[in-house]
């Protein structure tokens, strides 16, 4: 994971300084302010990959890729891409050549593999920094379609940077979320709750993980078919959306079951939580083929980690496993109702 990092930063300050070159040589004002700020922002990227290569040195962020050796062969692979569209001197180049090569380089740097580890290293839904990542290559994409016809090869670049941007996102998109609900998938939620107990460690802040079942799930199949069965859930993941917060990760869990991480969040805030999640599932409006409504409920559980020591893989364990039998309660105690939340401590996840 270190040298996964590494190669990050190298990559994205190898950006910095052609981008630098570039504004300082360019003859054409707009372009070569649009180079300058460019490179700003590849300043910023590199900031973001250095405190999480130093966070790692620490010890405080776990590995969060399944297949680290071909992850690094990739972003290696890319790097030696880079580094061979460079040109020597770079102020002998026309701007027309500097836009080119501005756009060979923002293609290398969209290969996918950005795109998961923005995913995977970026706890929450809020995407600040993959969206940065978009703002800074349509940039370079407007600065091309102001100053180059449109059947010029720069214009054609410009297109190609677009429709690589566009398939970077779905396909981190696929690897990371469940094509029903839009929501995470289970590895995408096991990535970013890696993340999260780290954190959450770091910090010594507590962390919550929910887990909502779909309460008589099967019947609603049996007595509707499975297309209404599939609107529900992506009724109740709606649902779930609306009484979190922007900063909680929503998971599609399994079939029917749901997991929420709920950062900052205490055992004392899992009643009102869990409250509107249940009073929000109940408002849902599901009309079934003859538009008679088809009634949802679920049952919810929680665990929360009240972090102690070092970060432990073993949290992970033991925060799902607090949160089902905490919904198992609520199960056995009648359905469309909260458990009890358990309590996990670090010292308990690493026995």
């Amino acid at each position: 994971m270190r040298e996964i990092l590494a190669t990050c930063v190298e990559l994205d300050s190898l950006a910095v300084t052609t981008y630098r070159a570039l504004s300082e040589h360019c003859s054409d004002e707009d372009l070569a302010s649009v180079f300058d700020q460019l490179a700003h922002e590849e300043e910023s990227h590199v900031i973001w990959w250095q405190e999480l290569l130093d966070a790692w040195d620490q010890g405080l962020i776990p590995d969060v890729v399944n297949d680290p050796e071909n992850l690094l062969q990739d972003l290696r692979q890319v790097r030696d891409d880079v580094l061979g569209s460079l040109p020597d001197d770079l102020s002998a180049l026309t701007p027309a050549q500097m836009v080119e090569l501005a756009a060979h380089l923002e293609f290398f740097m969209l290969d996918p593999v950005f795109a998961e580890l923005l995913e995977l290293t970026e706890p929450g839904r809020t995407g600040h920094h993959r969206e940065a990542y978009a703002r800074h290559v349509e940039q370079l994409v407007g600065a091309i379609e102001r100053n180059h016809s449109a059947d010029s090869l720069a214009r054609f670049l410009a297109r190609v940077l677009k429709r690589a941007l566009r398939d970077n996102v779905m396909l981190a998109a696929y690897a990371t979320h469940d094509p029903l609900t839009g929501l995470f998938n289970r590895r995408g939620l096991i990535s970013h709750l890696k993340q999260w107990i780290s954190w959450a460690h770091r910090y010594e802040r507590p962390l919550m993980v929910l887990l909502v079942d779909v309460d008589e799930f099967k019947r609603v199949n049996d007595e509707h078919g499975h297309a209404v069965g599939d609107y529900a859930l992506e009724c109740i993941a709606g649902a779930l959306r609306d009484s979190t917060r922007r900063s909680d990760l929503i998971a599609r869990y399994g079939g029917d079951e749901f997991a929420i991480v709920a950062p900052e969040t205490d055992a004392e805030e899992y009643t009102a939580l869990a409250q509107r999640i249940l009073s929000s599932v109940r408002d849902i409006h599901c009309p079934n083929w003859d538009g008679a409504p088809v009634p949802l409920r679920v049952s919810v559980g929680g665990a929360v980690l009240s972090p102690r020591g070092a970060y432990s893989e073993r949290a992970i364990d033991a925060l799902l496993a607090g949160a089902d039998s905490s919904l198992y309660e609520a199960k056995n105690s009648g359905r469309d109702r909260a458990g009890w939340p358990v309590l996990v401590t670090g010292t308990e996840a690493d026995r």
